[in-house]
Parts: structure tokens; sequence; C-alpha cells
């Protein structure tokens, strides 16, 4: 169910009890700023016109306030807005906004729980004297209570892994890189497919995307109280969620139907595709990851044992396939002091989650039981990436001169 509703969101808790709306789990709001945009001469529209500054926080504070009190118990709030200069002086309207609900509401209102900054990476150029081109807006992040919707793994990436990830792959997690509280969205200053902004401040698509992939599930409802271009209803549509918005001017509405969802449908078919490509390179870099875990392990734990025993092997790992666990094999004819308890392994063990069960294994009975397995060959300090590959027969009958410089294992991984 997508709703674009022509009114007054001060009128909002009445608009919910008179169309018998559910309760939205979702509220995305870029409301106007202050006495700074004219939209279409409105004679009811907040902010332009309104002199008195705390006139305009008091008709904002009301309305959103009003979202929470109509909103589910494990909702949030995401209001993207900026500060303003008003007399030579910069206005801080996002923390301004978050005090008004602490002073007249106390705890009975919205809780900040983080403060995205939001870079444009492309903006308008306009500067002055004491005044920087205005490149990022501020995102606050709000909940209800400490019960909310956070499907962080949802926008996982791992497009900017940087280039130490292999040596150090227990830093990473599995399951991709999750979002700073830095974005990087750049704004549609060119509208949507007509080569005009029709909007005043458009929502990118991916920005709104994302913040509904963190928030909401499918089925959800997110309101969008100043809907203006239409953008949190057209992405929420596409994403499997009912929406609401509410606007005072005709003329967006008309946008919306006109122009913004058709933009949406085609920006949705190309992302559905990338997202899908993002899924199967997640996959790819969990079992990657985890693999390099295992290496690295085995890799500091075959120095550690030629040190204490103040001589080399040689070492098969051998994995354990779907899981964390792999085992390493010392080959060798005599007695090996086994112990791995110390500090440096167990920090790397604990970091990488993986167990490393270590065995005895004579000559005979390694050539009898992995005959036939094809063996990758590893240095200590490459671990990430192995140099050749041989069988067991070739390791330990002809015990080349430089065997004991590698360990060999039955996992393939070559990253350069």
């Amino acid at each position: 169910m997508i709703q674009y509703l022509v009114d007054n969101s001060k009128n909002l808790k009445e608009i919910f009890t008179n169309l018998k709306i559910p309760a939205p789990s979702l509220i995305i709001s870029s409301p106007p700023y202050f006495d700074i945009l004219n939209y279409e001469d409105n004679k009811d529209q907040i902010g332009y016109g309104q002199n008195i500054y705390q006139d305009y926080l008091n008709d904002i504070v009301s309305i959103f306030q009003n979202c929470y009190e109509i909103s589910s118990e494990n909702s949030t709030f995401w209001l993207i807005i900026d500060t303003y200069r008003r007399d030579g002086e910069t206005r801080t309207l996002p923390f301004d906004i978050n005090s008004e609900f602490k002073r007249k509401y106390h705890t009975n209102s919205w809780k900040l729980k983080e403060v995205i900054i939001w870079d444009k990476e492309k903006n308008l150029p306009w500067n002055g004297t004491g005044k920087f081109k205005n490149q990022f807006e501020y995102i606050l992040f709000f909940s209800k209570s400490e019960d909310f919707v956070f499907n962080i793994d949802s926008v996982r990436e791992i497009d900017d892994l940087k280039k130490w990830w292999k040596t150090y792959p227990e830093r990473y997690n599995p399951d991709g890189k999750a979002p700073s509280n830095i974005w990087q969205f750049t704004n549609p200053l060119r509208g949507w497919g007509n080569g005009k902004q029709n909007h005043l401040c458009p929502f990118p698509f991916p920005l709104v995307e994302k913040i509904i992939s963190i928030a909401t599930n499918p089925g959800d409802l997110v309101l969008d109280p100043f809907a203006g271009s239409g953008s949190v209803l057209a992405i929420s549509e596409l994403m499997d969620r009912n929406a609401i918005g509410i606007d005072i001017n005709a003329k967006y509405y008309s946008l919306f139907k006109n122009e913004v969802q058709h933009g949406a449908k085609e920006y949705w078919e190309k992302r559905t595709k990338e997202i899908n490509q993002n899924r199967q390179n997640i996959l790819q870099f969990k079992k990657t990851n985890l693999k390099l875990r295992k290496l690295k392990s085995i890799s500091n734990i075959c120095s550690h044992l030629n040190t204490i025993n103040d001589s080399e092997f040689i070492y098969l790992a051998i994995d354990n396939l779907n899981s964390k666990t792999i085992n390493l094999l010392v080959v060798s004819n005599r007695i090996v002091d086994l112990t791995i308890e110390n500090e440096k392994i167990s920090d790397l063990l604990r970091q990488t989650k993986v167990k490393v069960d270590v065995n005895i294994i004579n000559e005979k009975t390694a050539k009898s039981e992995f005959k036939g397995i094809t063996l990758y060959k590893y240095k200590y300090d490459r671990f990430y990436s192995y140099t050749t590959t041989t069988r067991i027969k070739n390791i330990v009958t002809r015990k080349a001169s430089d065997c004991f410089t590698y360990f060999y294992t039955d996992i393939s991984v070559k990253i350069e």
C-alpha cells in the first residue's frame, strides 16, 4: 500500500485516525529549513514566512512528536536536516530540534542514537566570507525504545576493503564491512530524467534505500510527513514496504506520479542486479575470509612449533569443511612438543575464531592416508597465496631442501 496524501502534516493524528492507518515502523523526513526556501508560495507551509525561529521550531517539533506518538514501539526516526545561516551566524537546527524534544517531552520522546554525515559529493557553488561550500548534511537517527529494527547486515559491502585485508583477515567481518557514520550519496541535481530539478531538495534513491534496508522489514509501514518529491514512497513500494507520504503541495504529488515513480523503477531494475551480485561477492568473501583465518592460524602455529622444538617439521593442515576447525598434523617419526598455549597464539586464535587440533603422524601413515590428495604449498609469510601444488609422496619421500620452509594443506587460496 502506497499513499501520497495532499494534506498538512499538522493534521497527522487526525489523518491516521480517520483513514485507520496502522502504526508506522519508520519515519524518514527532511522538513523545510526555517525561512530559507519557498515551496510553491503555499500559505500553509512551515518555515518560509515564519520570521520567529521559535515558532517554526515549535511547529516542526510538534509534528515529529506526533510521529512518535502514532508510531510502533520498535520504530525509528531518521531526520535528514542541515544547519543554516542567518544574520551572519550559523544556527544548529538539527541539534535545536533534539534539544526541544528533551525540553518539552523529557524522556517521552525520540532518543538520539547516532549522528550520520551525508557527504553529498557534489554541491552548489555557493560560498562567501566565513562560509565554505556546503557539501554535507546531517542524518539524525532516533529510536522510540531500545528494541528497534537495525538490519546492519543488509547493507554490508566489500567493495572498499583495505589492501591489507588478506594479511589480517581476523580484523574483517566475514559478512562484509559495516557502514560507517559517513555516507556518500550524490544529490540528484538534474531530477529524474527530464533534465530539470523540479523539487528543491530531492532525496537520492540510494540514500532512501539504505535507510529502509537498515530500519525496516518487508511489509513494514514507512511514513514521510514532508513527502515532497516522494522518493521515500517510490523506493518503499519497490522494496515491498508500505508507505504513507503527506505534503501540502499538490504539484509535488503530480511530480511523484509522473516522474519520480518512473525514475525509481529504472533505478531499482539496475540496483536489484547490483544487490544480487553483492550478495554473491559477500558469500565468496566469507568463504575466503574463513580460509585465510585458518591459514594464518596454521602459519603462526607452525612457526611456533619449530621454535619450541628447536627443529623444523613437515606440516599437513587438513581442512574440516564447513567448520571453523582445522587439523594440523606434524609429520614426524619422533616425539614432538605440541604445546601451543602461549599468549601470542591464544590471542590469534581468539581473533580468528579458529580451532586448531594438533597431532603427530608418522611418515608412513601420512603417505598412506593422503596418497590421492592435492596439497597446496604455502610459505609461512605468504599464507594468502599458495606457490604450487604437490603430492604427499613428493614431500615425505624426496624431502627437498626447502620443504621445511613451507606448510602443506588442502585449502586453495591465491590472492596476489
